[in-house]
């Protein structure tokens, strides 16, 4: 058994291939500054992602609140306001001529850790 032993022994080479500790180190810090730009680049598309979601939502609730002001007709549209979720909402009737008026919705609603303001008006005929 020894003279099995001694003759794989024999067999390997002096100086094995392999890596040394510093090797792996050195690897281990390249991967990670790597890695490192592309966890943050996920980090803010998914910030980016949040916001423009709740900037959607806000446009659709000014879109709607618009829409249902003109759906009233000439006579019946007025001033309102409200929330839809964390979206609070705001309808202004504002008359520039004799059968012309203009509807001016602004919406308010959270982005991040501030707040953001979005306006859109439309325009209204007596016929």
């Amino acid at each position: 058994m020894r003279r099995l032993h001694a003759n794989l022994c024999n067999r390997l080479p002096a100086d094995r291939d392999g890596f040394t500790l510093v090797e792996v180190l050195v690897v281990m810090v390249i991967i990670t500054i790597g890695i490192l730009p592309l966890a943050l680049v996920q980090t803010r598309a998914r910030q980016e992602v949040g916001e423009a979601n709740r900037f959607t939502q806000a446009m659709t609730v000014a879109q709607e609140q618009l829409e249902w002001s003109k759906g009233l007709g000439f006579d019946d549209a007025a001033a309102d306001s409200g929330m839809t979720g964390a979206i609070f909402w705001r309808t202004e009737v504002e008359d520039l001529d004799v059968g012309l008026r203009r509807l001016h919705v602004t919406v308010i609603f959270p982005q991040g850790t501030q707040v953001d303001t979005l306006q859109m008006a439309s325009l209204l005929s007596m016929r």
